[in-house]
């Protein structure tokens, strides 16, 4: 059979891949495979192709259903598979050309007058869905492509091809390109192959990775899942890797509390060294708050309270490192406020330790601490969901505790209305507004409903009347009249006015549910017909004026004017004869004017 195939220009099987479709070969093997048992050409197969006798033998031992159990993949031939490797280097390498062209992919141009700079995020996620199908494919082909260096060019040449960008692009000043989760996975994956058959494979996987950490200015992995693949790895090697970090002169590396080397090696600590775990906690609370977790549930296992206290206290200091880290206590200020200047993660970790401060507080006999504790651990955790904190609120009230609560009960109060006002800076200057009392009539329905209803009215009546206010709390009103019950009906009738004067919150956020929930409570519904008299009457004194448009763009002034001319055409006249004396002239806010179909005559 051999020799009449070399006989042949083409093989059979060669002419039927010429002249059928992989469907059509798919089903005639189908066919074929019913009808004979293939293992009797076995011993061809195998003087043909191993591989490919090894793959037959493979998938005919399988008695499932391949397609429905999606198990083909393990059964492909090496063949098949270096196939789609290389495949993916090809796919790599048109993109990697890419870089270092300025007109290129990667050099992006935000405006024309700009100049383009590297685009280090898109290189990242493009390489990304390259390295999703690598990773599933090295340890079938790391000994077929047997370069235990491959990862490691294959960085090189990306971070040769970024710095051979133009000076000009910035890329020598700025942050190296970042690479994804699969792609650094794959980096260290491929490290790792080349490692664990050594005496020491963890020892020589870890100098490696330090050696691949440093060799780069224009491309880094990512930290995490640095870290990730090292926490990983078997628990021996991790042990050996331990033992490494411990002996070796890395002291840098692992007192900085933002290197990845520090996070892997205090992993290790609590996996295989209780005792150092805890110095190592104590040691840098100051650095990183997550520290003080450990170290005060050590204390509470002691039924030391004391202690406990004391750590939670230096726990939220170097929490607040970001306000001078100054010593905070539950009844000081809101939390909430305190950290609101910066971001932070770890949301369900400091409410967690306000719960645990309002036991310590409570077991050393400071009943306002520990109620001012368990309050800000409610308001922190879910702050806009207004029925949880006002039953945390009512329940911890008490004679010995009240004065701690109240004034962070106010503190909670001006967050909720900042947070409503779409104008961020002008919001911490208000104190007394229609949301603060909203909160107080939920606080006591039964007794302040009748006072909630009699404050907004008089608020309302004297918005009417009283243009110097409507300048200053318009925002307010808006934000009143989108709340309001049945407020959508103002969309059907007066779109533009609901689109440009009511401006669109998070409506689907807690603090718009519970500021919405609050006012059906009140039954304060009939006032929004009160909320569209006030705008009826004093829309036109907020109009913004024509003369500050910015490169004679007058739409927005436009809109306004419609939003006026739905609500109350007489007031919209009054406006069109002062715009007529005073802008005359502006042919394009009259040309954006007659575009909206606006009589301007």
């Amino acid at each position: 059979m051999g020799r009449e195939m070399r006989k042949r220009k083409y093989s059979i099987g060669q002419i039927l891949m010429k002249s059928l479709t992989s469907e059509q070969i798919a089903g005639l093997l189908t066919v074929v495979s019913a009808s004979t048992d293939l293992n009797i050409y076995m011993e061809k197969f195998e003087k043909i192709d191993p591989d490919m006798a090894t793959t037959v033998k493979k998938i005919l031992a399988t008695d499932q259903d391949l397609a429905s159990r999606g198990k083909t993949g393990r059964l492909t031939s090496l063949q098949r598979t270096m196939e789609y490797w290389f495949s993916l280097w090809r796919n790599h390498d048109g993109i990697i050309s890419e870089v270092g062209d300025e007109e290129g992919k990667y050099a992006v141009q935000d405006h024309h007058w700009e100049e383009p700079y590297f685009d280090g995020g898109s290189l990242a996620l493009d390489l990304e869905s390259i390295a999703e199908d690598m990773l599933t494919l090295m340890e079938d082909v790391y000994d077929e492509v047997d370069d235990p260096d491959l990862f490691l060019k294959a960085l090189e040449e990306i971070d040769d091809q970024i710095g051979s960008y133009p000076e000009w692009m910035g890329v020598d000043h700025g942050e190296p390109c970042v690479l994804e989760e699969k792609l650094t996975q794959c980096v260290l994956k491929w490290l790792w192959l080349s490692s664990h058959r050594e005496r020491n494979p963890g020892q020589t996987f870890a100098e490696k990775a330090f050696d691949l950490e440093n060799a780069f200015e224009m491309v880094a992995l990512d930290e995490n899942e640095f870290t990730g693949f090292f926490i990983r790895l078997p628990d021996g090697v991790c042990r050996e890797i331990y033992a490494f970090l411990k002996e070796g002169d890395h002291h840098m590396n692992l007192d900085n509390t933002y290197s990845a080397w520090h996070h892997i090696n205090h992993n290790y600590e609590e996996r295989f060294d209780a005792g150092n775990y805890l110095e190592s906690c104590r040691k840098y609370l100051d650095k990183n708050w997550r520290y003080g977790r450990p170290l005060v549930d050590e204390a509470l296992k002691q039924n030391d309270f004391q202690k406990a206290e004391f750590f939670l206290v230096k726990t939220f200091s170097s929490y607040l490192e970001g306000h001078g880290g100054k010593r905070w206590c539950p009844e000081a200020s809101l939390l909430l406020i305190e950290q609101n200047s910066f971001v932070n993660k770890g949301d369900e970790e400091i409410a967690s330790l306000l719960t645990s401060w309002a036991d310590v507080a409570k077991r050393l006999n400071h009943p306002g601490r520990s109620a001012a504790a368990a309050l800000q651990a409610v308001a922190f955790h879910t702050p806009e969901n207004w029925n949880t904190v006002l039953k945390a609120y009512r329940s911890l009230s008490k004679p010995d505790t009240q004065g701690m609560l109240a004034p962070l009960f106010v503190q909670w109060k001006n967050e909720m209305a900042a947070r409503s006002y779409p104008y961020f800076m002008d919001s911490r200057k208000v104190t007394d507004t229609w949301i603060h009392w909203l909160i107080d009539a939920i606080l006591d329905v039964k007794q302040d409903k009748e006072w909630f209803s009699n404050k907004l009215a008089e608020w309302l009546s004297d918005l009417k009347d009283n243009t110097k206010a409507v300048k200053k709390q318009w925002r307010w009103l808006a934000l009143l009249t989108r709340d309001l019950p049945q407020s959508e009906k103002i969309k059907v009738k007066h779109p533009s006015f609901w689109e440009i004067v009511l401006p669109e919150g998070d409506s689907r956020g807690d603090l718009t549910a519970s500021r919405r929930k609050g006012l059906r409570e009140m039954k304060a519904g009939p006032y929004l017909k009160t909320a569209l008299e006030v705008w009826q009457e004093q829309l036109r004194r907020i109009v913004p004026d024509p003369a500050n448009a910015h490169k004679s763009n007058y739409e927005e002034y436009a809109w306004w004017a419609q939003a006026l001319f739905e609500l109350n055409r007489d007031e919209y006249s009054v406006l069109i004869s002062h715009w007529r004396k005073k802008h005359n002239r502006r042919r394009n806010l009259w040309r954006d004017m007659k575009a909206r179909h606006l009589p301007v005559g």
